[in-house]
């Protein structure tokens, strides 16, 4: 499976902010009234430690899986969710406790998978949880390892030919095991070290999740490991979503959200339901972008290792900004 990774964005004011990523088109949609990152650091205090306070939680749900576990007590206490919405080794992450409060209204945090890989800064946003606890969601998948830059610069001579052959590399087991704490710093209050244990176990219950959500969703799992085009846009999808479908009550009430949600694609290219695969709501805003996306979206179909199209589907972001 393909990665969204390089990132190529635009931004206006009313306007549209974009994240083309991957060979297969696979964009990042953000709904703006206004826009303003604020830089900021929590400063150099050293980092807490954090043991874990519960066992790994995997959750199996008819469109994502997730994992979670919660590290330290009391006000330092910090719980970690892990989403992933398709096969493949990207994360979306989300950190919620006191120590991961801040004052900005987005900007980056820096996570690291220790002790080998290499530091991450990835875009996060602020939240509260239903029990009022400060929260971190990071807008971006990450992986145990990023991409090296020789990687990313053959994509991008990839993308620059016009070529559509181009793989990721992909996480080994051995990488997962070998990763055994997380630690998050910059732009949140404390800075903190979750001493996770080997992510090898808790990773391979994830990816049994994954691998067999696509048989869930009806798509055909030997066609699709071998496929020689995913779907792909057939028009530009930073247009599918606009301005005027920010809700209007939300926009009087400052409601922010983050929706991903995934379309069934069919043989035709044609988009045949929606579904909210996790939101941070209310609600009108998954409504909002199920109904843009069905309206406005256009496929070139996924195609089979013969050339054939076959039944597949479009995962993305929608980012509703004030």
């Amino acid at each position: 499976m393909a990665h969204c990774n390089a990132r190529l964005r635009f931004a206006a004011l009313l306007g549209i902010i974009m994240s083309m990523k991957t060979w297969t088109h696979c964009w990042s949609m953000a709904v703006l009234l206004t826009a303003c990152v604020l830089p900021g650091d929590a400063g150099a205090k050293e980092p807490l430690r954090l043991k874990p306070s519960s066992k790994w939680n995997v959750h199996y749900a008819d469109d994502s899986c997730s994992m979670g576990r919660s590290f330290g007590e009391g006000d330092q206490r910090v719980i970690l969710v892990a989403d992933r919405y398709e096969p493949g080794d990207l994360l979306r992450l989300s950190f919620t406790g006191k120590p991961a409060a801040t004052n900005l209204n987005e900007g980056l945090v820096q996570v690291r998978f220790g002790p080998k890989e290499a530091v991450q800064e990835v875009d996060f946003y602020p939240a509260t949880s239903a029990n009022k606890m400060p929260a971190v969601i990071l807008r971006e998948g990450v992986r145990i390892a990023p991409h090296a830059p020789e990687e990313l610069a053959a994509y991008d001579a990839a993308v620059k030919a016009e070529r559509q052959d181009f793989l990721w590399s992909e996480i080994t087991p051995e990488q997962e095991a070998a990763a055994t704490f997380i630690e998050v710093k910059r732009s949140i209050r404390q800075p903190f070290i979750l001493e996770t244990g080997s992510l090898g176990p808790p990773l391979a219950a994830l990816r049994k999740c994954t691998d067999e959500l696509l048989g869930h969703w009806g798509i055909d799992v030997a066609k699709h490991a071998t496929l020689s085009r995913q779907v792909t846009p057939a028009s530009n999808p930073g247009k599918w979503v606009r301005p005027n479908d920010y809700p209007p009550a939300m926009i009087q009430q400052g409601k922010r959200a983050i929706v991903h949600f995934r379309l069934n694609v069919d043989a035709a290219g044609k988009p045949t339901a929606c579904h909210i695969q996790k939101s941070t709501r209310p609600q009108a805003f998954d409504d909002a972008v199920c109904k843009a996306i069905l309206r406005n979206a256009k496929f070139e179909p996924a195609l089979d290792a013969a050339g054939n199209p076959v039944a597949s589907y479009w995962l993305n972001t929608v980012i509703f900004h004030i």
